[in-house]
């Protein structure tokens, strides 16, 4: 993946991060030019991961960008919501499923029989755990009989609020915001930033507020099942976007061709 000083660069897609609008071996075209615009939301980012450990030679990502400078995000096990609009994740979005150890062998052989594969497949207490698409689980919940149903459930995990941290906004610092900004903390903030007991400070001193010295994004991958993005990376600086990709320019797939995405 050769990378360019041009405005516009072009870049071969190594994952399947994006599903449908990109597959791996697109060729695309990324737009690096310095506007306001780029990125914008809902388009597709090419960006470097921004974690400490990846400096000397940052991979790099493809995400749509979901969460702009200043917007408030509600994080829950059925999607997001963006300033108060409802973002669902996709079909093929993965959640984790818990089998009791007797329902476990119905399940295993209704899965062999749907041909649905034992993704993240680990043993817990009390029984099994594993990772399904909703369509997937509803498809193996008609193959049970109704207590085995009981017995197969969805993980639920806690929704939590963030705000998309802005460049020279006072950002407030509860438990949420130190976890999904506590890299980026760091890297600001330098050997003066301690985090104990979910509490920030600077130098010493207890901090709840911290101005942020540029703007971040949140970028989510179309395609959950196969993918990093800000779910692991945390929230994303301006300066490790690279540029907004434009259009698909070459493809295994003839009717990709010069498809905007």
């Amino acid at each position: 993946m050769a990378i360019r000083s041009f405005c516009m660069s072009s870049y071969r897609v190594s994952t399947q991060a994006m599903n449908e609008a990109l597959q791996q071996g697109d060729l695309v075209l990324v737009n690096k030019l310095p506007v306001k615009s780029n990125p914008a939301r809902n388009r597709i980012v090419l960006f470097e991961s921004p974690l400490q450990q990846d400096a000397g030679a940052p991979p790099l990502f493809l995400s749509r960008c979901i969460g702009m400078p200043g917007d408030t995000m509600l994080v829950s096990a059925d999607g997001y919501s963006v300033n108060g609009r409802e973002i669902p994740l996709p079909p093929e979005a993965l959640a984790g499923y818990f089998v009791t150890y007797k329902a476990a062998p119905a399940l295993l052989e209704a899965m062999r029989h749907l041909q649905i594969s034992t993704r993240n497949w680990s043993e817990e207490t009390g029984g099994y755990q594993c990772a399904l698409t909703p369509f997937e689980a509803f498809k193996l919940r008609e193959e049970l009989t109704p207590e085995q149903r009981e017995q197969f459930s969805r993980r639920q995990t806690a929704a939590y609020q963030l705000v998309v941290p802005r460049k020279g906004r006072a950002y407030r610092l509860d438990e949420a915001a130190l976890t999904a900004c506590r890299d980026i903390i760091m890297q600001q903030a330098g050997d003066k930033a301690e985090i104990i007991n979910h509490k920030l400070y600077i130098d010493g001193v207890e901090t709840d507020y911290l101005f942020f010295d540029q703007d971040y994004y949140w970028l989510l991958s179309d395609n959950i099942d196969d993918s990093v993005d800000s779910r692991h990376l945390g929230f994303i600086p301006a300066d490790h976007l690279i540029g907004t990709v434009m259009c698909c320019w070459f493809s295994p797939n003839r009717q990709r061709i010069f498809k905007p995405v």
